[in-house]
C-alpha cells in the first residue's frame, strides 16, 4: 500500500463533497426502515438484544461510576452476570439520559450515530495514510454492504456495530506500522485491539490474523536497518494486554480465566498469541530476543488451553442456542445467505484477496500483510458463523479497495478506466439499500406480546423492586427462551430462559425452562417450576427447543396449554396446577379466534372435599370468562374411595375480586357424582396455598353429622 502523494488532487473540496455525500447515503440506509421502527407511539426495537441493553443501561446508570454486570432477573433463580462489553453500555445509558422521557426511542438511534461517527472518522484516516480514492472508495462499500447497513440501524443498540471499522482500523493501524517499522504504531494497534472487547463482545476474534501477519511480514522484509517487525508486534503485545489488564481489573472478573467476557483470559491470550507471533518474526529476521518472547507466550497460553477447546467447541456450534439461531448459520452451508449479507463484496472479496496476495508476494508490500491475513481468518470465522459477517465487512472493504488501488494505479489508461467502470457498475445494486423501506402489512413477531407483558407488569405481584441489581427476586417467569428479553424490559419480571448462551449459567437456565415446556406431565412440570420458584408460565408461539431441534412437541405440556388452556382434551384430564390468568388481546394471524399469548399461574391447587356413592365418578364444573369474552369449561375430575370420600384438586378460585387475572369464574363449583354433590366457593388463597374446601350439598352435611 504505497501512501499517497501529499499534493494528492483528492485534498479539495470534491473529497469533502465526496465523503459527505457517501455518509449521507450511509445514513440513508440506516434509517431505511424507519416506517417499521417508529409504529405511531410504539418503538419497535431490533429483537431483542436492543431490548435488554434498554435495561442492562438503565441499571448501569443507577450504579455509575461503578459498573454493576449482575442482574438478578436473568436465569432466575440464580441471576447472572452480563458478558456485555461495558463502554458500549455506557454509550447505550449516555443515549438513554438524553431521552429518559422514552427509553426505547433514544436507544434506537445508537448504532446509527455510531456508525456514522466511526465511518466517517475511518475513511479520514484512511485518506491520511492511502489517499482520497482509496478512503471513498471503502466508505461507499462501508456506507451499503448489507451486513454493515444491518449492524448499524436505526432501532438497533447493539454492539456488532463497531465491529467493521475495528476489523479495518486495526489492520490499517499494523499495515503502517509494519511498514514504517514503528513500535509505537504497534503499540496504539495494540491499544485498539485492547479496546475491542470492552466494544463488542466478537473483539478477539480479530487477533489471529493480525498475529500471523507479523511472521509473514519478517519473511517477506527482512531488512535489518531499524526495528524489526518482531519489536513491532511486542508492542502490540504489550499494548493490548495493558488495555485490557486495565479493562478486567476496571470492570471484569480478573480471577476467572473463562474465554467469554471480561477475564484474566483476555490479556493472557493476547499476550501470548502476539508475543508467540512476535518471537517468530523475530527469528526469521535473526535478531535476538525471539526465544525469550516465545518464551514469555508458553506459559501465558498453557492455562487457556481448556477454555480454548470450550472456544473452539462453541465455535463449531457445541452451544445449543448457538446452533439454532440464525445468526450462527454456517455461511458455506447457505450461500444465498452470506449473498444477502455481503452483497457485491462477496464476488469482490476473492478478487481483492488474490491481487493483494499477489502484490504482498512480488512486491513485498508488507502493509497489505494484516489485510490479506485478517481477511482470511474473518473469512473462516463467518463461514463456521455468520455473526463474524461485520467484522469480515470492514476488513474486506479496505482489503478490496487498498488491494485494487494498487493494481489499478499500475495499468495502462484504457484498463484502468474500463476496469474501474465494472467495479461501479458491480457497487451499483448496493444502492438500493438507500431506498426506504415499505411498511410492512404485519406487526413484528415481537409486538404482539408487548401487551400481556405490560399486563404482567401491572397485574401481577412485583417479586422484588425490578432495578435493585442487589435484591433476589422471590420467583420468575418460564417462557420460551426468546421472550427472555423483553419479560425482564417491558413485564419487569424475572426470566429464566433467555437468549444469552454459551456462559454456563446461561446453558443451564435455558435448559431448565427447556425440560418444563417439553415436559410430558402435568406433575413433571410442575415439580420443575417449583424447583426454579417459577411462579407464571408464559407461552407464546413455540418453534423449536433448545437442545431438541427439529423435534416436535406432540405429546408435551406446552401445546395442551397453549391451544386447550389446560381445560380437558381427548387425551389429557382438565389441569389442576395452572391457572389460566391471562390471554392476550392479539390473536394468531392463522387462527384469529385463539390468543397469541396465554399467561398461567403456577399454583398448587385448592382440594374440594365431599362424599357420594363408593367409586363414583366426580366432576366439578366451573364456567370461566376470559378478557375476549370467550367462555371456557372447566372440567376436573376425580373417582371417590371406598367409603364414598373424595378430593378432588383445582386450579381456579371462584372469587371475581381480584386484579391478578383476568379469566373469572361465572360462578361457584358446582360437583355432581351419584349420591352426593353440591357447590363450592374457592379463594385465591386456598388455590395458591393447597386449602381443602368443603364441598356443600345435601350428602356432604349428612356426612358431617
Amino acid at each position: 500500500m504505497t501512501p499517497a502523494p501529499r499534493n494528492s488532487r483528492w485534498r479539495t473540496p470534491v473529497f469533502w463533497l465526496a465523503w459527505a455525500v457517501l455518509l449521507a447515503l450511509a445514513l440513508s440506509a440506516r434509517l431505511a426502515d424507519w416506517r417499521n421502527v417508529f409504529v405511531g407511539d410504539q418503538v419497535d426495537l431490533v429483537a431483542t438484544d436492543s431490548h435488554y441493553y434498554v435495561r442492562f443501561a438503565h441499571l448501569q446508570r443507577l450504579a455509575f461510576p461503578r459498573f454493576e454486570s449482575f442482574d438478578p432477573y436473568i436465569n432466575h433463580p440464580t441471576g447472572a452476570s452480563i458478558i456485555w462489553p461495558p463502554l458500549h453500555t455506557w454509550t447505550v445509558a449516555l443515549f438513554l439520559a438524553l431521552g429518559p422521557a422514552d427509553p426505547e426511542r433514544a436507544a434506537a438511534w445508537v448504532d446509527p450515530v455510531l456508525a456514522l461517527l466511526e465511518l466517517g472518522l475511518l475513511a479520514l484516516l484512511v485518506r491520511r495514510w492511502l489517499g482520497g480514492t482509496v478512503a471513498l472508495a471503502m466508505l461507499a462499500l462501508l456506507a451499503l454492504v448489507p451486513a454493515g447497513v444491518m449492524a448499524g440501524a436505526l432501532g438497533n443498540a447493539d454492539h456488532h456495530v463497531h465491529e467493521p471499522t475495528l476489523a479495518a482500523l486495526c489492520a490499517l493501524l499494523l499495515g503502517q506500522a509494519l511498514r514504517t517499522r514503528d513500535p509505537r504504531l504497534g503499540g496504539a494497534t495494540g491499544a485498539v485491539l485492547g479496546l475491542a472487547p470492552l466494544l463488542t463482545t466478537s473483539g478477539f476474534v480479530l487477533l489471529p490474523g493480525l498475529a500471523a501477519a507479523l511472521p509473514l511480514a519478517a519473511l517477506l522484509d527482512r531488512r535489518t536497518e531499524g526495528p524489526g517487525v518482531g519489536r513491532v508486534g511486542l508492542a502490540m503485545g504489550l499494548g493490548a494486554a495493558a488495555v485490557l489488564a486495565s479493562g478486567v481489573v476496571l470492570f471484569g472478573e480478573p480471577l476467572s480465566l473463562a474465554y467469554h467476557g471480561l477475564t484474566s483470559f483476555q490479556p493472557l491470550f493476547a499476550l501470548a498469541l502476539l508475543s508467540g507471533a512476535s518471537g517468530l518474526a523475530t527469528l526469521l529476521e535473526r535478531r535476538r530476543g525471539g526465544l525469550l518472547q516465545l518464551g514469555l507466550a508458553l506459559p501465558c497460553a498453557l492455562p487457556l488451553v481448556p477454555e480454548l477447546s470450550r472456544a473452539i467447541h462453541h465455535l463449531m456450534l457445541g452451544d445449543p442456542l448457538l446452533a439454532m439461531v440464525m445468526e450462527s448459520i454456517p455461511l458455506w452451508k447457505d450461500p444465498e445467505f452470506a449473498r444477502d449479507l455481503l452483497g457485491p463484496l462477496l464476488l469482490l472479496l476473492p478478487v481483492g484477496l488474490a491481487v493483494a496476495s499477489m502484490r504482498l508476494w512480488k512486491e513485498r508490500e508488507v502493509a497489505l500483510a494484516p489485510l490479506v491475513l485478517g481477511g482470511l481468518s474473518l473469512s473462516a470465522a463467518a463461514l463456521l458463523q455468520a455473526r463474524f459477517t461485520q467484522a469480515l465487512s470492514g476488513s474486506a472493504a479496505l482489503l478490496v479497495t487498498a488491494g485494487l488501488a494498487g493494481t489499478l494505479r499500475d495499468m495502462r489508461p484504457l484498463p484502468r478506466r474500463t476496469s474501474a467502470a465494472l467495479l461501479v457498475l458491480m457497487g451499483l445494486p448496493l444502492l438500493s439499500e438507500a431506498l426506504p423501506h415499505p411498511r410492512l402489512p404485519e406487526a413484528s413477531p415481537i409486538a404482539p406480546v408487548r401487551s400481556t407483558l405490560d399486563w404482567m407488569r401491572e397485574h401481577t405481584p412485583a417479586p422484588s423492586p425490578p432495578w435493585d441489581s442487589h435484591a433476589r427476586p422471590a420467583w420468575g417467569v418460564v417462557a420460551q427462551y426468546d421472550m427472555g428479553h423483553l419479560l425482564v424490559l417491558w413485564a419487569e419480571r424475572p426470566a429464566v430462559a433467555t437468549p444469552f448462551s454459551q456462559v454456563p449459567v446461561h446453558q443451564r437456565a435455558n435448559a431448565q425452562a427447556t425440560a418444563v415446556l417439553g415436559a410430558t406431565s402435568e406433575e413433571e412440570a410442575h415439580a420443575l417450576l417449583r424447583e426454579l420458584s417459577a411462579r407464571y408460565l408464559l407461552l407464546t408461539p413455540v418453534g423449536d427447543l433448545i437442545g431438541r431441534p427439529h423435534q416436535p412437541l406432540t405429546g408435551t405440556l406446552t401445546p395442551w396449554l397453549y391451544e386447550h388452556a389446560g381445560q380437558a382434551t381427548g387425551e389429557r384430564a382438565a389441569s389442576t396446577r395452572f391457572r389460566l390468568v391471562h390471554d392476550s388481546a392479539e390473536s394468531r394471524r392463522k387462527h384469529p379466534e385463539r390468543p397469541y399469548a396465554r399467561v398461567f399461574e403456577v399454583v398448587t391447587g385448592a382440594e374440594l372435599r365431599g362424599r357420594c356413592d363408593p367409586h363414583a365418578p366426580v366432576t366439578a364444573l366451573l364456567e370461566l370468562e376470559t378478557a375476549r369474552g370467550q367462555t371456557l369449561r372447566y372440567e376436573p375430575r376425580t373417582t371417590a374411595g371406598p367409603d364414598g370420600a373424595f378430593l378432588l384438586r383445582v386450579a381456579y378460585p371462584t372469587t371475581r375480586d381480584t386484579r391478578e387475572a383476568d379469566v373469572l369464574a361465572r360462578g361457584p363449583y358446582r360437583v355432581q357424582c351419584p349420591g352426593g354433590g353440591g357447590s363450592a366457593l374457592v379463594s385465591e388463597q386456598a388455590v395458591r396455598e393447597g386449602q381443602r374446601v368443603e364441598v356443600e350439598g345435601a350428602r356432604a352435611e349428612s356426612g358431617a353429622h
